[in-house]
């Protein structure tokens, strides 16, 4: 009996939702929901500043910086500056933000943040939460 026969076949090949290459990927669309993210950073961020606790230390300054380098399976990267000197990687699908943002099922193309991989609204509280520390009184 071959080792295949001797384990199901979910041990062969695993997926994570939301994380496959990018059929038909378009830079446009990224660059159009990159725009959509940031807005909703900003958005996030000033509320995340509400918290008890929480201070910025470091918020994202400048525009955002294409690297084509970084571009991998449909997802477009960019350099994110904060006012501390430190990069956000942020690897933008090319696909409609609303594939992204407005799909809650697991099939919705994930965003990449600093390597790890974040569905739209997980995403945007990632970018939002950097440069922010807990303020020890």
């Amino acid at each position: 009996m071959s080792d295949a026969a001797n384990h199901p076949p979910y041990r062969d090949e695993m997926i994570n939702p939301g994380t496959q290459p990018i059929e038909d990927a378009q830079e446009e669309h990224a660059v159009a929901a990159l725009k959509v993210f940031l807005g909703e950073v900003r958005v996030r961020a000033a509320e995340m500043e509400q918290a008890p606790l929480k201070r910025r230390e470091a918020e994202i300054s400048g525009e955002p910086t294409r690297d084509p380098a970084a571009d991998r399976d449909g997802r477009y990267g960019w350099d994110l500056r904060l006012s501390d000197g430190r990069v956000v990687r942020l690897l933008m699908p090319g696909v409609r933000v609303e594939a992204m943002r407005d799909d809650i099922t697991a099939a919705a193309p994930c965003l990449y943040v600093n390597g790890t991989a974040w569905w739209w609204s997980d995403a945007v509280a990632s970018v939002a939460a950097e440069g922010l520390a807990l303020d020890r009184g």
